[in-house]
């Protein structure tokens, strides 16, 4: 260890003995606390946190993902029977897709060639489809887009005595109000838990859900270890009381919870494969890590991007091809160690995107901004098919997109009636103007 490594210890030591010899306030135990980035996660949350209980806990869960950038779902799902199809698209058109069978007579409805794990999971019943998926008004901008759905309220005034949060941050005050009841995972600080009160935890990655290490040091680099323990024994050593003490409190049980997470992700031995370089397959690895460790998480959020394909964006091969395949191949993986854990029929998972793209190429071979999709929910709690909700016509591909035939909501509150057992109505509170069943669960 060189002398500067020597130094730091020396450093971080004497903060140690210094605060326990004179008695730690609130404010130092914060200061020296959220020198590590990980804890921030958590937010202000004073009160006890559950702990994991390193089995699965056998509870329902939603993972919701975003495909964010605005997904083309007709070449997702494809309507190959229907003529306006391939008269719109004459050189993006999907050709040797999958065949759904048992899909509506009329569409001739096939998956992209890239999801090939996604129809062995159709042909198993493990999947539904929903089409003309969208909201009154679609209005094609991203970020307008996005925060309607991530808020779950379209008109034009916030609803009467409904907090202004997103609809996961209610979620989660009203039926998972723990720092772990509901995730976030990659997708920075989404909308969807803005507001409430219970503080879900978003982090980048669970694996970086520690203290950072320390740039010109080497002989401590990524000793995670020794940070949680000294910083534990400081806290243990406090004789704080009232506030200062539930805080301290908090704080403890945050890196006794901290330590957790490290260690369901250092054990954690997946079943299926899960490819390093790519996000979404690293995200979805997470969610299972927190399932096999015990947690009590029930909703999670996360995504992945690049689908904004103004152009270039390819039929059955190309650009796009290549994303669907990166998320065929994490599904899949999840899928396996869902089943390995006895987990898949407790599992819904609802792929979604903040707008379709239009029924017609562009000039640059790509597809710009539409409205309504088609939404993809999978796993084994799902009721499986297409169909059971609004069905494309000819007619729905010779304007611009696809008539709004459901609202997202609806399959949202099927999802929490229905799978998660709770009153989906405090969640989704405005009133629509057009109401469907989607027949998802």
């Amino acid at each position: 260890m060189s002398n500067c490594d020597h130094r730091h210890d020396d450093s971080l030591a004497h903060m140690a003995h210094r605060l326990k010899r004179k008695g730690v306030t609130r404010r130092e135990i914060l200061g020296y606390t959220l020198a590590g980035a990980g804890m921030t996660a958590l937010g202000p949350w004073v009160g006890k946190i559950p702990l994991a209980t390193g089995a699965p806990q056998g509870k329902k869960i939603y993972v919701v993902i975003d495909l964010d950038g605005g997904c083309d779902t007709l070449n997702m799902v494809v309507p190959t029977a229907l003529a306006n199809y391939a008269s719109r698209r004459p050189t993006i058109q999907v050709v040797g897709s999958l065949p759904l069978v048992g899909s509506p007579a009329g569409m001739g409805l096939g998956l992209h060639p890239s999801f090939v794990n996604l129809l062995t999971m159709w042909n198993q019943n493990d999947v539904a489809i929903v089409q003309k998926v969208g909201y009154p008004t679609a209005n094609q901008s991203h970020f307008e887009s996005q925060d309607i759905y991530s808020y779950g309220v379209r008109g034009p005034t916030w609803p009467a005595g409904v907090p202004t949060s997103g609809w996961m941050a209610r979620f989660a005050d009203l039926y998972a109000p723990t720092p772990l009841g509901a995730v976030a995972l990659g997708m920075g600080r989404p909308t969807s838990f803005v507001g409430g009160s219970s503080n879900p935890l978003q982090v980048s990655s669970l694996g970086g859900f520690k203290f950072n290490s320390d740039s010109g040091s080497t002989g401590i680099v990524n000793n995670d270890t020794y940070r949680k323990n000294t910083i534990k024994s400081i806290l243990a050593s406090a004789s704080t009381a009232g506030t200062s003490g539930g805080v301290r409190a908090a704080l403890d049980q945050a890196h006794t919870l901290s330590g957790q997470i490290g260690t369901a992700v250092s054990s954690f031995v997946p079943v299926g494969t899960y490819a390093a370089n790519k996000s979404i397959a690293q995200r979805l690895k997470d969610v299972a890590i927190l399932v096999q460790g015990g947690f009590e998480t029930q909703l999670f959020l996360t995504g992945t991007g690049g689908f904004d394909t103004h152009s270039a964006q390819g039929n059955q091969a190309g650009y796009q091809a290549g994303l669907f395949t990166d998320i065929d191949n994490a599904l899949a993986a999840f899928r396996a160690d869902m089943v390995a854990m006895g987990q898949w029929n407790n599992t819904v998972i609802c792929m979604y995107t903040e707008f379709g793209r239009r029924n017609y190429e562009n000039g640059s071979g790509g597809t710009d901004h539409g409205g309504p999709f088609t939404m993809v929910l999978l796993g084994g709690a799902v009721n499986p098919g297409a169909g059971n909700g609004p069905t494309l016509q000819n007619s729905d591909l010779a304007g611009e997109f696809p008539t709004y035939g459901i609202d997202f909501r609806d399959i949202h509150r099927e999802v929490l009636n229905d799978h998660m057992g709770v009153n989906a109505t405090p969640v989704f509170p405005e009133t629509q103007p057009l109401n469907g069943n989607a027949a998802v669960i």
